[in-house]
């Protein structure tokens, strides 16, 4: 069986405290076989992992240890990176069109057209993502979707 596609939102969740963290966690532990995504997820941790450090999110000189260990992680095979081709760029820019082109459109942002379009190239069986704007789009391209929910902020 091939394995679930995960977004960043997801994969962020396994490095750092986050609201779906317990859930993804989990996830992670009874899937089978390296976490599928994108080679643009390198660029997304990294960005992201420093602007929480910026934020005062995550302590102060935490975010090297933690890339470290994402690298680590992807060197020992824990995720297979798509690269992003020539067939992965013209799925998205077809993503972008049927998208925004139904009624009503769905905003979906640069990134997360890419993720799908990365998904349904590789034939995952399963989205993986916390963004329901991207669960929302990835059903509506067939794709079987899963949302990692937050909690209710109370």
């Amino acid at each position: 069986m091939k394995a679930a596609y995960w977004d960043t939102s997801c994969v962020l969740a396994l490095y750092l405290p986050e609201q779906i963290s317990s859930q993804a966690s989990e996830l992670a532990s009874v899937l089978k076989g390296p976490i599928h995504s994108s080679a643009i997820l390198e660029f997304e941790m990294t960005f992201a992992i420093h602007a929480k450090e910026s934020r005062g999110e995550i302590p102060t000189g935490s975010s090297g240890r933690v890339l470290s260990q994402f690298q680590t992680d992807i060197q020992s095979g824990r995720f297979l990176l798509v690269p992003l081709g020539s067939d992965i760029k013209s799925s998205a820019i077809e993503i972008a069109s049927k998208i925004l082109l139904i009624a009503p459109p769905v905003f979906l942002r640069t990134l997360d057209g890419i993720h799908i379009a990365t998904a349904l190239k590789l034939g995952s069986p399963e989205l993986i993502t916390a963004d329901k704007k991207m669960a929302d789009s990835s059903t509506l391209l067939g794709l079987k979707t899963r949302l990692l929910k937050k909690r209710a902020t109370e």
